[in-house]
């Protein structure tokens, strides 16, 4: 069964139910009032036969009429009747039924001690009858019916019909909007995942749901982030497969040159391997980083952090560069202003990666005899900061952003070998170390990146965090 009509019976059950719960309240409150109204009527009805009596038994039916006249006016006292038995007409001509008036008699006979009817004579020896009309009932009084709806004033039967009718009809028309209002909005988010199903990656459905404002619009915002965050994915995923794909173009074209060569030039055959097997490393160092890459992309994969020595690990990464410095003629400096023994949280083959990229593109993009220098000091209250600047040509300012995105390539280094990932696996590493990098344009040449690291708090029970 669907959610539709479940969601609709429970509602429609509930409502016929509370409504008829709540009719019953109702009637059981107007029922009480009702009868105390009755008992004080009849209370008052009661002295008013009595009053009557003693006024007749003094000044006679004369005095009874003009009592009746003077009473008829209040409530309970158009009930009171005084009928002279001997042609059984009311003294004030009102109509009454005779049977009525035969059974109250015989009532008043067989109960002399009744304060609704009581039997008196006149000085001439004439009978009356002194009556309340309703004499014998003890509850007002409803006349039968084949329903029993509670709070139904006293009317005609089909007046029953009507109302039940209504209660069934509101029911209904109240059920189907609440049931309509809670499953509308999962048959839009049904229909958005099926769009998304099917690869309309686009597919948004928050709009169609913005006027609720409640759980199901948060449920639909969300459907909205994970559609965006899918879509990224899969054009970030296409994006690399392109950018691959041109990657890996030239290396295996020059590779199949290669090959070609040493089957017409045998003689060279040592020179075209040494050839093949520079372009394979090549091949071999851009899967590498592209795992990499994949890898820190994948934030669900975590990289275990634990308490690292900054400064020796920075000056590890400089000596390691030195040669290949001196080999361009550059002179690589190092400057620490921050105490040796201070402590990050890190990850250490992974941020030795990262300033390790850095620190040899700053020697492959700077020119021969140039200076590069590494600075670390303290940025302020909760970062720690190490510079890297070199005197190579810097990037366009226009460029600047796009330089931490994989494969691309600024101008300035359009004539350099490289993958293009380099800077992209840097930005990646930092963010998964809560820090940040940034690039910076030097006068009158250079460029300068900015690796900002978070201080590490020690803490009792935390030795080692996984993010």
């Amino acid at each position: 069964m669907k959610l539709f009509p479940r969601i609709f019976a429970t509602f429609c059950a509930v409502i016929v139910c509370a409504i008829f719960v709540a009719s019953s309240s109702f009637w059981l409150v107007q029922n009480t009032l009702a009868e105390t109204r009755f008992k004080q009527q009849r209370n008052f009805e009661e002295n008013l036969l009595s009053s009557t009596m003693q006024a007749f038994h003094r000044h006679g039916d004369t005095g009874v009429r003009e009592q009746l006249i003077q009473w008829g006016n209040n409530p309970g006292g158009e009930n009171l009747y005084v009928i002279a038995l001997d042609n059984k007409n009311d003294v004030l001509g009102r109509p009454i039924d005779p049977d009525e008036i035969d059974k109250a008699r015989k009532f008043a006979q067989s109960n002399p001690n009744s304060k609704l009817v009581k039997i008196g004579f006149s000085n001439l020896g004439e009978e009356y009858l002194f009556m309340i009309r309703g004499w014998n009932y003890e509850r007002t009084p409803r006349p039968p019916s084949p329903f029993f709806i509670p709070g139904l004033p006293i009317a005609p039967v089909w007046h029953e019909f009507i109302i039940l009718s209504f209660i069934i009809v509101v029911g209904l028309l109240t059920a189907y909007i609440l049931a309509n209002n809670i499953t509308q909005p999962i048959r839009v988010l049904w229909r958005g995942m099926d769009r998304l199903a099917h690869g309309n990656l686009q597919t948004r459905v928050s709009h169609q749901l913005s006027e609720r404002r409640d759980e199901l619009y948060s449920l639909a915002v969300q459907f909205d982030n994970m559609a965006d965050k899918l879509q990224k994915l899969v054009e970030k995923e296409r994006h690399l497969l392109h950018h691959v794909s041109h990657e890996m173009r030239s290396p295996l074209a020059r590779m199949q040159a290669i090959i070609g060569l040493i089957h017409v030039q045998p003689q060279k055959q040592e020179q075209h391997l040494q050839r093949l097997e520079s372009e394979l490393g090549r091949m071999d160092l851009l899967v590498g980083e592209l795992l990499t890459l994949s890898r820190l992309e994948t934030s669900d994969l975590p990289i275990t952090l634990e308490p690292l020595a900054l400064v020796p690990l920075i000056k590890q990464i400089v000596e390691d560069n030195q040669a290949v410095a001196m080999q361009h003629e550059q002179t690589l400096y190092w400057e620490c202003e921050i105490p040796e023994d201070t402590i990050v949280e890190a990850n250490e083959s992974y941020l030795y990666r990262a300033f390790d990229n850095v620190i040899r593109n700053a020697i492959n993009y700077s020119p021969n005899g140039s200076n590069i220098r590494v600075h670390m000091y303290d940025a302020g209250k909760s970062y720690w900061q190490i510079d890297v600047s070199d005197n190579g040509p810097g990037v366009a300012e226009n460029q600047l952003p796009h330089i931490f995105t994989a494969f691309y390539r600024a101008d300035s280094s359009a004539n350099k070998p490289g993958t293009g990932l380099g800077l992209a696996l840097t930005k990646h590493i930092m963010d998964r170390h809560h820090g940040r990098i940034l690039a910076e344009n030097l006068q009158p040449n250079g460029l300068i990146m900015h690796f900002l690291l978070p201080k590490f708090i020690p803490s009792k029970n935390k030795i080692r965090q996984k993010i």
